[in-house]
């Protein structure tokens, strides 16, 4: 699904470089938009998940519980951001 997203943004892309430069900008704006607003909780999942993860594999139930309350908190600001 994702390589398909990709591949649609830049057909898009392709298309617009043909009609104006208005038009590109616009759709070079969105694309940037596009990307950002997919690649902060991409990130922040990765984040997430490295961090409980060691926490697990140490054995530390209290850093479990601390850093799995951080992350919902943060992603609960994020997605009503």
């Amino acid at each position: 699904m994702g390589v398909w997203g990709w591949w649609a943004f830049d057909a898009f892309t392709l298309i617009s470089s043909y009609l104006s430069v208005d038009i590109i900008s616009a759709q070079t704006i969105m694309r940037s938009l596009g990307l950002f607003t997919f690649m902060v909780p991409v990130g922040l999942s990765v984040t997430c998940g490295n961090l409980v993860g060691r926490s697990i594999g140490q054995g530390s139930e209290a850093a479990i519980k601390h850093y799995y309350k951080l992350c919902m908190i943060i992603s609960i600001g994020v997605s009503l951001l």
